[in-house]
């Protein structure tokens, strides 16, 4: 893991990025420059097949948690609870130009235990909160 952090450390530095908060997941790292207005996200950090791209936050419209639940039978909610059907948790961002949507992953059916949902989710809306704030406001319309 400090071998992965001192990596990380150098992209930043490869990127001019200094980091004003991180935050380590499971497969990922995250590192906002709230100065600079861009988040660095490394990916792959258990496959060992990493990757990195920047968020530019001047270039985002919306950032949001969202959740992908798998199908839920009639009367499962009797038996199960709805977290227990969550597939995927991630932190989505839309941008204002024709470009793909970014996801960063917080919780993975497959790689999470349902036990970790409630912090992992709570990590995602402290994100949530912390970068709609940094996004540019919008030119609001004149009544």
């Amino acid at each position: 893991m400090k071998r992965l952090l001192d990596y990380f450390s150098r992209l930043g530095s490869k990127y001019n990025l200094s980091f004003s908060s991180q935050e380590v997941l499971m497969n990922c790292i995250i590192g906002l420059d709230g100065v600079q207005r861009k988040l660095l996200v490394l990916n792959g950090i258990n496959s060992g097949a990493l990757t990195e791209h920047v968020i530019d936050l001047n270039q985002v419209s919306n950032c949001s948690v969202k959740k992908q639940y798998g199908h839920i039978h009639v009367n499962g909610l009797k038996q199960r609870k709805l977290e227990q059907y969550l597939e995927n948790m991630t932190l989505h961002f839309k941008f204002m130009v024709e470009k793909q949507p970014a996801d960063i992953q917080f919780f993975k059916q497959a790689e999470n235990n349902i036990s970790e949902l409630s912090d992992l989710e709570n990590k995602a809306e402290k994100w949530k909160v912390i970068l709609s704030k940094m996004l540019p406001v919008s030119l609001k319309k004149s009544a």
